[in-house]
């Protein structure tokens, strides 16, 4: 008698292409097949490139001195020191800003890289031993590089907007209205900061994982997502915590 074959057997592998676009579509189906294939490298790679178009457009369009300067200014404390420094002071203090933020943007493929790595250590540490799940790290790689893709999206859009908008209105930390800290004013730069921190992409990430995580293990997709979602509020509530008292 032969053995009837495994659903694991049954599902059809998906091609890269269905990955990338179930991702999107149907991404129960894209973080299924990680079990099978847990390649990452083909999302990290696509939204390194698009992370090098976004710091060609602004280097270009902007420029990092104007990106500097408007956050000096949204700043009221950044705002305060610079203005009481000499000038030939304030002029060196601003253009080692600017070649730090120049650096750090087009290192972004390797800055991503790092991030996905930490991300998926993370996962692995709070559902392996929170939980019981039996998730491997390779496996995890590949829930956060294609969790991370719908910030291909987000970038295309600022790219789009940067072609339309003047450089001294552009403000790197909110140039779309996809949260409410769009709309707060600089004056509150806490307040600012958290709703800034949840915006739709965010969110939209954090729902990839809990899925990828979900479909990977026997963790209930509203608990993963509870749980991801909690961990994403710490890291941003300290972001903006140290934000505010700069």
């Amino acid at each position: 008698m032969t053995t009837p074959p495994s659903s694991e057997e049954t599902v059809p592998a998906l091609s890269e292409g269905q990955r990338l676009l179930y991702t999107f579509t149907a991404p129960s189906q894209t973080m299924a097949d990680l079990r099978r294939n847990a390649s990452w490298w083909v999302p990290w790679l696509l939204i390194s490139l698009v992370s090098i178009a976004f710091c060609v457009t602004l280097d270009k369009k902007i420029g990092w001195g104007q990106v500097i300067e408007t956050q000096i200014q949204a700043n009221p404390k950044s705002a305060e020191k610079m203005d009481k420094m000499a000038p030939e002071q304030r002029e060196k203090v601003a253009k080692i800003q600017e070649m730090s933020a120049r650096v750090m943007g087009y290192a972004a493929p390797v800055t991503t890289l790092l991030m996905l790595v930490v991300v998926a250590g993370v996962l692995l540490g709070v559902f392996n031993f929170g939980f019981g799940a039996k998730l491997r790290f390779s496996e995890l790689m590949g829930v956060a590089s294609y969790a991370y893709l719908p910030t291909i999206l987000n970038s295309l859009l600022i790219i789009l907007i940067m072609f339309f908008v003047e450089p001294d209105a552009f403000d790197i930390k909110n140039p779309l209205a996809t949260s409410l800290g769009y709309f707060v004013p600089a004056t509150l730069p806490f307040l600012k900061g958290m709703l800034g921190a949840f915006d739709v992409f965010t969110l939209w990430q954090v729902l990839l994982m809990a899925v990828g995580v979900s479909q990977l293990s026997k963790v209930k997709k509203g608990s993963a997502f509870a749980t991801i979602f909690g961990l994403v509020l710490l890291v941003k509530l300290a972001g903006a915590v140290f934000a505010s008292s700069m």
